[in-house]
């Protein structure tokens, strides 16, 4: 039996379609003329719930695509065969010595404390004019060099760069000079465990498969595991090796990752602005090209930053078709010289959850090969579980959790072949 009376068409109408609300309805809340709601309509949900969440994960695909190496224990050392030689630095100046026909100059050349060890007697040294002279005597950081005959020896100034020519040995000599032992660098890390969970009471997941209206239970799972896979992600590229205290006092290894490990090694960093952008990128590029003729290296940054390569260089892109079709990601290839890029966007370096702002105007160069992604043997790489019910198993945890879990770390083998570019 009806209750309420009305006129239709007049202004003060209970119904109408301002007033089809059902219960919670947005437009009942935010309208400023009151209409009703009504238990009675049922609140139109789309049952699929879109994922607006950023999915780029191409840098862990192309690390992953390798196979995990296995250590035996969470901290795991490398070692590194050095080049073998390095640059002589002078710490002051010196006159020049004029040439003399048929003669041998003599010129002393005060080395800075770091050039020590990095040469012995009998070895030709290049001046940074390129004049040649051999070292013929050692006095701590000082060294006695001999000029060519008839050669001039050229002046020196504080901060010249010598290189290492060569060594020389002449006919019926009963002794050795140049004695040298392989140099090692020790690089190490430690593998770090990633977990997130999410958790229901036991009353309120059953309502959920009762009375759900959408996917949120199956999106709820998924988002917890690319939650994590945004923890591996920055982790792997920002990731700062060491210990850390947990909020119970426990103490855990944290990984290192690329761009800490990269600064920790000295690895070349450029600044610079946009217009400046092309010089100094090919200047590291070629400083840093250890790799043999026609081997890629991939450059990092986000879609912005990769835009401005295509805008600055002018330079052909072709697909780039690895051999491994799991790291095929539809990824484009430029070349310089002999060198080969292939530029990987990393929007989530755009992220300020992520990552501080100045990620997103920054490039890294990475040497791919250098990288190997790490786990500990004997444990999986990603696991996922949940755990006991309550009425099944006896159990008085009335609730249910869903986790994931994984482990991570890298083995970064010569950073110095890679390098950063900051662009302010």
């Amino acid at each position: 039996m009806s209750t309420t009376f009305y006129t239709p068409g007049a202004g003060n109408t209970p119904f109408g379609e301002p007033n089809a609300n059902p219960e919670a309805s947005n437009y009942a809340q935010e309208s400023g003329f009151s209409p009703t709601e009504t238990l009675l309509l049922e609140k139109a949900v789309k049952q699929k719930i879109f994922d607006a969440s950023p999915a780029q994960y191409k840098s862990l695909k192309l690390l992953f695509s390798k196979g995990f190496e296995e250590k035996t224990l969470t901290e795991f050392s490398y070692i590194e065969k050095t080049f073998g030689r390095s640059v002589l630095e002078s710490q002051a100046g010196s006159a020049a010595v004029p040439a003399v026909p048929n003669t041998v100059q003599t010129q002393n050349i005060t080395l800075t404390p770091a050039s020590v060890g990095n040469f012995s007697l009998d070895m030709i040294i290049v001046y940074p004019d390129n004049s040649k002279a051999t070292i013929v005597a050692i006095a701590g950081n000082v060294i006695t060099v001999n000029s060519h005959t008839g050669f001039p020896l050229p002046a020196v100034v504080a901060g010249d760069i010598f290189a290492i020519q060569s060594t020389i040995n002449a006919d019926a000599r009963d002794h050795v000079n140049i004695y040298t032992r392989m140099e090692t660098v020790e690089r190490y890390n430690y593998i770090q465990r990633f977990i997130r969970a999410r958790r229901w009471g036991s009353f309120e997941l059953q309502e959920w498969i009762n009375a759900g209206k959408t996917n949120y239970l199956d999106m709820d799972k998924k988002e917890n595991t690319e939650q994590l896979r945004v923890d591996m992600f920055n982790s792997f590229w920002n990731g700062q090796r060491g210990e850390v205290q947990l909020e119970d006092g426990t103490l855990a290894k944290a990984m290192g990752g690329i761009y800490p490990l990269m600064q920790a090694a000295n690895a070349a960093e450029g600044f610079t602005t946009l217009a400046a952008f092309e010089d100094t990128f090919k200047a590291l590029a070629f400083t840093t090209n250890f790799k043999a003729e026609g081997e890629t290296r991939f450059i990092y940054g986000t879609d912005e930053m990769l835009h401005n390569f295509s805008e600055v260089f002018k330079l052909p892109q072709v697909r780039y078709a690895p051999n491994d079709e799991m790291a095929n990601l539809n990824l484009e290839m430029i070349k310089l010289g002999t060198m080969k890029f292939v530029m990987v966007p990393c929007e989530l370096w755009r992220e300020e959850s992520c990552f501080p702002a100045d990620w997103q105007r920054r490039v890294i160069v990475l040497d791919q090969e250098t990288v190997r992604p790490c786990k500990l043997k004997g444990k999986p790489a990603f696991d996922a579980g949940d755990t006991l019910d309550m009425r099944a198993n006896g159990t008085l945890n009335d609730f249910k959790d869903w986790w994931v879990a994984s482990q991570l770390s890298i083995e970064f083998n010569n950073p110095l072949a890679s390098f950063i570019l900051n662009i302010q």
